[in-house]
């Protein structure tokens, strides 16, 4: 591989991971928000919190993820994003489960693939 094309992937993979990891912050402090304003039950707000992911991971491919090698790319921000996601749940003092984590990353993957997927077709 060329050293550019080493560093358009480097720095796209990163920008996507850093960009979804901001956007899911902002959706979840705007979700604490709401859910403290409008006494949201506490079982609808891993659901939303999911859903927030989610959207984070798309937003953040779509932005970030240009050119070639669209899945690699994609995939590679999806694992930064969890990486980010998991390290501040742990410095926050978050419990670990297992299956919460294992979600966490399917859904990121899964999102960011079918994005990756989509743009890769467009491009074509």
């Amino acid at each position: 591989m060329e050293a550019s094309v080493k560093k358009s992937l480097v720095l796209q993979s990163l920008k996507a991971g850093l960009l979804s990891f901001v956007f899911s912050c902002i959706g979840v402090l705007v979700l604490a928000l709401i859910a403290k304003l409008c006494n949201i039950g506490d079982k609808a707000l891993p659901i939303v919190n999911q859903v927030l992911k989610v959207i984070a991971i798309v937003v953040g491919t779509l932005i970030s993820v240009k050119d070639e090698k669209f899945l690699l790319k994609a995939v590679i921000g999806a694992v930064i994003f969890w990486l980010l996601s998991f390290a501040v749940f742990a410095v926050m003092g978050g419990q670990f489960n297992i299956a919460q984590i294992a979600l966490d990353l399917g859904l990121a993957l899964v999102a960011a693939v079918v994005v990756a997927l989509i743009k890769s077709r467009k491009a074509a």
